[in-house]
């Protein structure tokens, strides 16, 4: 790989040099025009509110949007413009587009009707009988409001149960924002490829790394960051058997996003995790019901002792997360019967509004949505992503512009420039990134109808038809075009040197 300062020299160049572009301000010119309304308002927002997706350090979205209304695949702003929405909510929306009329009314009758949180309800049964028909592999179930919550319970119940304290990651693995989760995580949380990685320790693992100011770097004794080489996570793992309370592993991740060299790294390490009796946690908050109804777990026969569930097990943009898996290790949060007898002998993981009836009603009313769909959903879905892939392997072949749709599931990924289809490792992954091309394409897509939040990001499923997809390959291959004519570099000098593939 370069060193730091090559990649980091070459996007400081064309940064300037793009600024002084008319073309450029001519872009941003138009987008400030069009979202007058949106951006007063969100200045306005700004002023008194820190936690918006508008303005989050690392995926604040350019020119933000204030959305008025949204159904299916569309959304409109406050300026009264209508957008194909790409984002969908992080994803969580992607199975059936912005407020499908089913579940609406189902959750609309439920809150006419329930109590919202804090009681036992019918509908949390119904749920449950209906997840076991997607995930049979799952005992029981904690239900959560997010996917960094589902994790961190996943890291409790195996410390509890264990009475152990290391945990192990992967390094460029994304499990949250908890402090473990945020340590050696995705690359763009780094400033990688402008940033170097860390070193290797004398025994192999990673030097662990946070990514967050406020974030102290983990205690050895707490955090076991793992390569991604499926020999020396092994050997670390066996060494460190008996300090470890559990291993945190992704099927595929948005950072390193090649199933074809992740899935047998995690399926090795879990199969060394459970042999050694240590809990392997499946983290499929991006792949659960991404990869056929029952995850990336029993798509790619990776067996864990928990499984984190979060993104489309949600609806309506209610927060809803679930941890599931055997049931010795999840009845460390649960009553004996007797409380007082709990006291010292049992962990916590509820919330005040964890697992709150509406989301719940919301998610079993989409889930619901999915079932009766069932493979026919992911045939279509996967028949769509295959169109849009051939469609930029023949724009590849007659321009040569390495325009790629990388990605996931039933489909998470993003649109970039990548010299290869494949990557060896993730590190060269995120070295072969071009961050700026990022920044334009969500720029030049928006331009073009279609919304991508801060990435050139693609979250479909049912939401999207055919000819929503049609028109936003078209709106892609356009956008590259101009940058092909502005003479913008789509590889930077230099990144991603070795393990490609």
């Amino acid at each position: 790989m370069t060193s730091p300062a090559g990649p980091a020299a070459a996007v400081e160049t064309l940064v300037a040099d793009l600024l002084t572009q008319p073309w450029l301000v001519d872009l941003f010119t138009e987008l400030t025009e069009r979202q007058a309304g949106s951006i007063a308002a969100a200045q306005r927002l700004r002023r008194v509110d820190v936690t918006n997706h508008a303005f989050w350090p690392f995926h604040a979205p350019q020119f933000p949007l204030v959305v008025t209304g949204a159904h299916g695949s569309r959304i409109t702003d406050a300026d009264g413009n209508t957008y194909t929405d790409c984002h969908l909510g992080f994803g969580a929306q992607a199975l059936h587009g912005h407020s499908p009329e089913r579940v609406v009314a189902y959750v609309r009758e439920q809150a006419g009707t329930t109590t919202g949180n804090g009681y036992c309800n019918p509908v949390e049964e119904k749920l449950i009988g209906l997840l076991k028909e997607f995930v049979p592999h799952c005992e029981k179930f904690a239900f959560l409001n997010s996917g960094t919550d589902a994790t961190a319970a996943a890291v409790r119940l195996a410390r509890a149960h264990t009475g152990r304290r290391m945990v192990a990651k992967f390094e460029g693995a994304l499990h949250g924002v908890h402090e473990l989760g945020m340590h050696n995580t995705a690359f763009w949380y780094h400033g990688h490829p402008a940033r170097p990685f860390p070193g290797h320790e004398e025994s192999g693992a990673v030097t662990p790394l946070p990514a967050l100011t406020g974030v102290p770097t983990a205690d050895p004794r707490d955090l076991l960051v793992l390569p991604d080489d499926p020999e020396r996570a092994n050997e670390l793992i066996v060494r460190h058997k008996d300090e470890l309370a559990c291993v945190l592993g992704e099927a595929v991740s948005s950072s390193f996003p090649f199933a074809e060299h992740t899935v047998p790294l995690i399926r090795s390490v879990a199969e060394t995790s459970r042999r050694l009796r240590i809990p392997f946690v499946l983290d499929e908050v991006l792949t659960g019901f991404r990869y056929g109804p029952g995850g990336a777990g029993a798509h790619f026969g990776i067996e864990a002792d928990l499984y984190c569930y979060g993104k489309v097990i949600s609806a309506l943009g209610i927060p809803l997360s679930a941890v599931g898996g055997r049931a010795d290790l999840l009845d460390h949060t649960q009553t004996s019967g007797l409380p007082l007898t709990d006291i010292g002998r049992k962990t916590c993981v509820q919330t005040t509004h964890a697992g709150n009836h509406l989301a719940l009603a919301a998610s079993y009313a989409s889930l619901s949505l999915l079932h009766e769909q069932r493979d026919t959903y992911y045939t279509r879905t996967r028949a769509k992503v295959a169109g849009i892939r051939r469609r930029l392997a023949a724009f590849r072949d007659d321009t040569g512009i390495p325009l790629r749709l990388v990605g996931f599931g039933d489909f998470i990924g993003s649109f970039g420039f990548l010299e290869h289809e494949s990557y060896a490792d993730y590190r060269t992954f995120a070295g072969a990134v071009n961050p700026i091309a990022f920044f334009l394409l969500t720029l030049m897509l928006r331009k073009r109808g279609f919304y991508t939040l801060s990435l050139p990001m693609l979250f479909t499923g049912g939401a999207h038809s055919e000819e929503d997809l049609d028109g936003l390959v078209t709106a892609v291959t356009d956008a590259a075009l101009e940058l092909r004519k502005h003479d913008f570099p789509f590889i930077l000098p230099g990144p991603g040197e070795g393990g490609r593939t």
